[in-house]
């Protein structure tokens, strides 16, 4: 997945100009990831500590932008950090091949930040959602990491960060955690669930 990433970045930021100060408001987004057998909160404390396995996820999503935090919920001049968090809606689909053959849909509201202060020399966002998640089978991946339990629509959580050329927003470098969880037992007593360390690009439109 390296030299993935690497030729993935180098397009990113060698494509010319394109965009506005933030980037088209739609956008199609193309990920690959690999499936980990680590617990969530051990990747985002300690992603040294990452155990792959042969569980490999080709997806795709579309998304829209509605607006900033100060447009959808204040006024729009009124200026702060509610001007630097947008609110997006995504659909999206995937396939899962390796240990296990199933597909996935999800649907999800993210919230970004971009009110970083080297955006002009790299346009780089931060984001976090919320959504569900519905496979086409039960996942035995998934029932093994949760000691038994499954279930076919689980919490979507999927923290992410890209990256542009500033000259170029309209196309960036995704690097995402796709998780489906049942959120501590919340959803049909599922405490485990699924974790793919993901890359991909993201072309806005």
């Amino acid at each position: 997945m390296l030299p993935a990433g690497a030729a993935l970045a180098f397009t990113c930021w060698a494509t010319p100009a394109l965009s506005d100060t933030r980037g088209a408001p739609n956008a199609v987004t193309f990920l690959v990831g690999q499936a980990v057998d680590t617990d969530f909160t051990d990747l985002i404390s300690q992603p040294w500590t990452a155990d792959f396995v042969d569980l490999t996820m080709v997806g795709a999503a579309v998304s829209t932008r509605l607006g900033t935090m100060n447009e959808l919920f204040g006024s729009a001049d009124s200026g702060g950090i509610g001007d630097d968090i947008t609110v997006e809606v995504e659909a999206g689909g995937s396939y899962r091949f390796g240990e296990e053959s199933l597909g996935e849909l999800w649907g999800a509201l993210y919230f970004r930040y971009d009110g970083f202060g080297w955006n002009d020399i790299v346009y780089t966002t931060v984001a976090i959602n919320t959504g569900l998640s519905i496979l086409s089978e039960t996942s035995e991946f998934e029932r093994e990491r949760a000691g038994g339990q499954s279930s076919l629509v689980l919490n979507y959580l999927a923290p992410e960060i890209t990256f542009a050329n500033p000259d170029n927003k309209n196309l960036e470098l995704v690097l995402q955690l796709h998780h489906r969880s049942g959120i501590f037992g919340l959803i049909d007593d599922v405490s485990g669930g699924s974790t793919f360390i993901s890359t991909g690009i993201r072309m806005r439109f």
